[in-house]
């Protein structure tokens, strides 16, 4: 049967099964969409607050389907996401990477952190609104995308991961099956011929399962063809195999930004606030600033009373004034004040 690919990061078993969903870390989950609304510092000087894709969690078969249908509901909205996953299914990920591009979608890794949530589970459902999306900020430290995540952030437009968040692969797992499958068939004989009248499946069993990391001619050729079309670099692919299945092989900035897995340096606070930034700008030049405080109106200028003017003749007892008084100056613009943000 086919073999699926399938690129897993390891992580310790938990010793039991939690009690419920929220107590199950969100790298442990199975990768889930959410429309992220940016208050305070994500406000433009506008006054439009930024908006984001949230999409964390492990990736599964049934990934792209749910995304699609995400961003189906969002019609022409063309928000960032940012991707925060340890890996999963190999074909799903460049399947989702393949919808990303086609919908001319940025891609940074960071992740997301609901304000109404506690630290040990930044994605809670109590802080969802009736839409299910959310209020919440972007933070790139720890932020991480291995294995077969990469795949997804390839997609990208514009492709982002600051100093502080890691970009790892190493070789991908193909998993064979052996299944066992038991069939009910009905049939009659007549004149020495069988007829089947009908066939149906009684049992399946799992019997074998093997695991593999030496890819297919096929396999490779569609995994090399995917990072050209994507414009990420073919030497990404002897990274990957350069590194067991029990570990990573983490990039550097400038490596990743040399293999095209990165188009520049920046952080995905920038691609939030960046909004529509034009092809051939940078993020740094298209982030809008954060709405200033309001203009401050200068004061009304003071003018001064006049001395009353000197009598022509002096008051009985008053001496001759021998120095002509200096009459005060004229009142006039006394200067401006501009508070600027």
């Amino acid at each position: 049967m086919a073999a699926p690919l399938v690129a897993a990061f390891l992580v310790a078993l938990l010793p039991m099964a939690p009690a419920n969903a929220a107590a199950v870390p969100v790298l442990d989950r199975p990768m889930e969409f959410l429309v992220v609304h940016g208050d305070g510092s994500y406000c433009r000087s506008d006054g439009n607050c930024a908006d984001w894709i949230s999409a964390e969690g492990q990736i599964f078969a049934d990934s792209p389907g749910k995304l699609q249908k995400f961003l189906k509901h969002l019609g022409n909205r063309k928000l960032p996401i940012l991707v925060r996953s340890p890996g999963g299914d190999v074909a799903a990920a460049m399947q989702m990477g393949t919808i990303i591009r086609r919908q001319g979608l940025s891609v940074a890794v960071g992740g997301t952190r609901a304000r109404d949530c506690p630290y040990g589970d930044p994605l809670c459902k109590e802080a969802r609104q009736k839409d299910g999306s959310l209020a919440g900020e972007v933070y790139s430290n720890g932020a991480v995308c291995l294995s077969a995540c990469p795949l997804v952030l390839a997609g990208g437009i514009r492709r982002i991961a600051s100093s502080s968040a890691a970009i790892g692969v190493h070789q991908i797992t193909t998993t064979y099956r052996e299944v066992r499958v038991q069939y009910r068939t009905e049939y009659e004989v007549l004149n020495g011929k069988k007829r089947i009248l009908s066939k149906r499946e009684v049992g399946r069993k799992m019997v074998g399962k093997r695991d593999t990391t030496k890819l297919g001619a096929r396999q490779k050729a569609a995994l090399i063809a995917y990072l050209g079309k994507m414009g990420v670099d073919a030497k990404l692919f002897d990274l990957m195999m350069s590194a067991t299945p029990q570990s990573i092989r983490v990039l550097s900035q400038t490596e990743a930004l040399d293999l095209g897995m990165t188009t520049e340096l920046a952080t995905a606070d920038q691609l939030v606030l960046a909004e529509a930034c034009p092809a051939g700008r940078t993020l740094a030049t298209c982030t809008a600033p954060i709405a200033p405080l309001a203009p401050v109106a200068p004061p009304a200028p003071t003018i001064a009373p006049q001395s009353p003017p000197l009598p022509d003749t002096p008051e009985p007892g008053m001496p001759t004034p021998t120095v002509q008084q200096a009459a005060m100056p004229e009142a006039g613009h006394l200067g401006t004040f501009t508070r600027t943000a």
